[in-house]
């Protein structure tokens, strides 16, 4: 699996200095990046999804770990949080290990009753009275609507997206492509300017 991470930046000019003296020659500016960071985002965020019997499976940029927590949201609210008990890559003919099948242990909440889509997130802060899945109406990476399959996470309960996670046909170089060899992730995050941020791309090859 080739994972690739690309901040979106901002050009910021610095003015010159002027020197102590009237008759000094001011220094030239510096142009400098400055990252836009993700807004509370921490760690990897990881989307997965799973059923009532706490089984499911987990997509892009690094293996589940046993232990690790997955909170499960759906439209309205926070549904609970399974702790992670076994990980297993889903075999494929590329040997790439881009999948991986999970069974976990409910630590809080009701998983039984979901209403509408859930997701499962990783290395997400999620707030337990707020967090839920929201509608969005384009894709961030300006691709034709409806060409995407795109989950947006309200991760605090202000009726914003922080954070969507896009699927997508892609080529080799992670395009997308009306002939596809593989399916793109994408995780998009909110800044603390304005907008979405790509902050990763996993693309899992069709070797299945």
């Amino acid at each position: 699996m080739l994972g690739a991470m690309r901040l979106d930046f901002v050009l910021a000019l610095v003015g010159a200095s002027l020197g102590a003296s009237a008759g000094a020659a001011p220094r030239p500016g510096k142009v400098v990046r400055v990252e836009r960071k993700p807004r509370g985002i921490s760690g990897m965020p990881r989307y997965c999804s799973i059923s009532s019997d706490m089984s499911g499976y987990c997509l892009g940029g690094k293996q589940p770990e046993i232990g690790e927590h997955v909170v499960v949201i759906d439209s309205q609210r926070t549904l609970g949080v399974v702790r992670i008990t076994t990980v297993t890559p889903l075999p494929d003919q590329c040997n790439q290990n881009a999948v991986w099948m999970i069974q976990g242990m409910l630590e809080t909440g009701d998983l039984a009753s979901p209403q509408g889509q859930t997701l499962g997130v990783i290395d997400v802060p999620i707030d337990p009275r707020g967090g839920r899945l929201v509608t969005v109406d384009r894709s961030p990476a300006g691709h034709p609507w409806g060409t995407d399959q795109i989950q947006g996470v309200d991760s605090n309960g202000d009726g914003n997206v922080d954070l969507e996670f896009i699927q997508f046909p892609c080529d080799d170089a992670g395009t997308q492509a009306s002939a596809a060899t593989g399916t793109c992730l994408e995780v998009w995050a909110a800044t603390t300017g304005h907008g979405l941020a790509r902050i990763r791309q996993d693309r899992v090859r069709n070797c299945f």
